[in-house]
């Protein structure tokens, strides 16, 4: 290790932000943060959390950590973000909150949910007239579906974001808002969850349970 790498891995507590490029040696350094962890203090291996973006990336992890500890890990300890926030949400979701066991939408059936609740009816939410003939495009589809995901990664919800189109005077964006409204209720009515979703109601649970996982994963 450099002595930059070496500055992370001898980090004592509390939040360390570090930026690096591609191919400058993070895994490795994070690989030899919690074998220090480990090793030189003392942590059993289930109280080290390690979070990525990608299960192929949370693979190599493990197994690089696996390597240089010379002893296996349980599975919790390095996955993806998703996956230990969807294991959140089965462990302290209360079960009468879901009609049947919370399953998390792929993609393509998130796209199917979006596009049917744009399609006109009685009791579809009603978009600014010159959006009209773009409603139903695949290309409409996936504007609102970016619009929704940022606004949940803000905090946002429905009211939050007709508040915001109120106070903007962007009728899109109230219609925007009830839409995120009409969207969740379908989602509860699947007991189904998209990306953006799982990782609100986790941060939920996260909070309320904050003490416990604390001490779980020091």
């Amino acid at each position: 290790l450099d002595d930059d790498q070496r500055r992370v891995v001898e980090h004592e507590s509390g939040p360390l932000l570090v930026l690096a490029g591609p191919g400058t040696g993070k895994t490795t350094t994070l690989v030899e943060a919690v074998v220090d962890r480990v090793e030189r203090r003392g942590a059993d291996p289930s109280q080290v959390l390690a979070l990525t973006f990608s299960r192929k990336a949370a693979e190599q992890l493990r197994d690089r950590v696996t390597a240089r500890l010379g002893r296996t890990t349980g599975p919790a300890m390095c996955s993806t973000i998703h996956s230990f926030a969807y294991g959140l949400i089965r462990r302290y979701a209360p079960r009468e909150l879901y009609r049947a066991p919370l399953r998390l939408l792929s993609a393509p059936e998130q796209d199917v949910v979006v596009r049917e609740l744009l399609q006109q009816h009685e009791e579809s939410v009603r978009w600014p007239p010159e959006l009209g003939d773009a409603l139903e495009t695949r290309g409409f589809a996936r504007e609102v579906q970016l619009v929704l995901a940022r606004a949940r990664e803000m905090g946002m919800e429905g009211p939050d974001l007709v508040g915001l189109g109120e106070l903007e005077r962007l009728a899109a964006y109230v219609a925007a808002g009830l839409f995120l409204q009409s969207y969740l209720d379908n989602l509860d009515d699947q007991s189904a969850t998209d990306y953006a979703d799982l990782i609100r109601r986790a941060v939920i649970e996260a909070h309320v349970h904050r003490a416990e996982l604390r001490r779980q994963f020091r």
